[in-house]
């Protein structure tokens, strides 16, 4: 353990497993899970069912409420956070009420940033909620907290560019569950795995895919547009609905390319475990990873890319094994690691 002693530590997040949207949760649990693991004290505050009192051995309270009005749930993050010697939130629906609780307490907070879409959001939400929502991101990035954590230099150096940045922001990489990935020996397709949504690219990867019929194609999406998006994929795509992260790594086993034409991503774990699979990755993604590196919305690029590693068995095999080098770097004991030396820093000050 890094902290000379054990900590009470509140996580406050909106979602919590077994409720699921995409990485975020994900990033939650694993933190928690190490936390304690090192023998901290670790609660959770979520939006969700009440009675779910614990998820993998994990303390959770959650409040029966949708996740943008956990915004105001400042009082309930407050008694939650009574004895705890700090509070971490994580962008976006937390950040506000562990903030506000955190003032109330003289509890300090730290902010780990998940998502910085800026002007991602008007794709997203259209010209007016998405500047709304942009808004909202900028203010919440200029709140106070004792510390804050970015998952990638390319989103730190995107905060700094709108002139959100402080001279004391960390850049913390999450890890993946690297026991759980592999490759297989038969790689039959091309993947994408993601929320099924403008920001993921999810558009490109069905032109790119009707521009190579030619090529299989495997999509494991979720989100309120997947029987749309079923039902406009090509002959050459399969689809089906994201069921956990464990079947996820047996699709991602057998992809010879993961394609992921993400608009704005902070880090994407996602892409991080294409790498341990043993995938060649097309993708815009901030992480150093083996394959081609694509722009944003070009599907014809992308097709090329795409076509170019798929007609060169040893060049993709190159890449997928590289790539499974270099995802050995993603250490959740490395992440957690790096909090706690934050954690050590933040208790010890008057």
């Amino acid at each position: 353990m890094t902290c000379a002693r054990p900590l009470r530590i509140l996580l406050v997040h909106e979602r919590f497993p077994p409720d699921y949207a995409g990485g975020g949760e994900y990033v939650v649990l694993e933190t928690a899970r190490h936390l304690q693991a090192r023998g901290h004290v670790v609660r959770v505050l979520a939006a969700g069912d009440p009675a779910i009192e614990s998820f993998e051995g994990i303390a959770t309270r959650r409040i029966r409420m949708s996740r943008y009005r956990f915004n105001g749930a400042w009082r309930e993050v407050a008694a939650m956070a009574g004895d705890a010697d700090l509070i971490h939130c994580f962008t976006y629906h937390s950040v506000w009420p562990a903030h506000k609780a955190g003032r109330a307490l003289d509890t300090p907070v730290v902010l780990e940033v998940l998502a910085l879409f800026d002007d991602v959001w008007l794709e997203m939400r259209g010209p007016v909620l998405g500047r709304a929502f942009r808004a909202m991101e900028t203010r919440l990035l200029r709140l106070p907290m004792a510390g804050r954590v970015f998952l990638s230099d390319t989103s730190l150096a995107l905060a700094r560019s709108l002139g959100l940045g402080r001279p004391d922001d960390l850049v913390i990489a999450p890890g993946i569950s690297l026991a759980d990935y592999h490759a297989a020996v038969d790689k039959p397709y091309v993947l994408f795995a993601g929320k099924l949504d403008v920001r993921k690219g999810i558009e490109v990867v069905l032109q790119v895919a009707a521009k190579m019929p030619d090529v299989p194609f495997r999509i494991v999406g979720w989100g309120e547009r997947y029987d749309e998006v079923a039902a406009r994929c090509p002959p050459n795509v399969t689809i089906e609905r994201f069921k956990d992260r464990h079947h996820l790594a047996e699709v991602l086993s057998a992809a010879r390319v993961f394609l992921f034409p993400t608009k704005a991503e902070t880090f994407g774990l996602i892409v991080a475990e294409a790498m341990a699979s043993g995938c060649a990755v097309v993708s815009t993604s901030p992480l150093p990873f083996a394959g081609e590196r694509i722009v944003a919305d070009d599907a014809d690029a992308t097709a090329h890319a795409v076509r170019a590693l798929w007609t060169d068995p040893a060049r993709c095999a190159e890449a997928g094994r590289r790539n499974l080098e270099a995802a050995r770097q993603f250490s959740w004991d490395a992440h957690v690691d790096a909090l706690e030396q934050l954690y050590a820093r933040i208790v010890a000050r008057p």
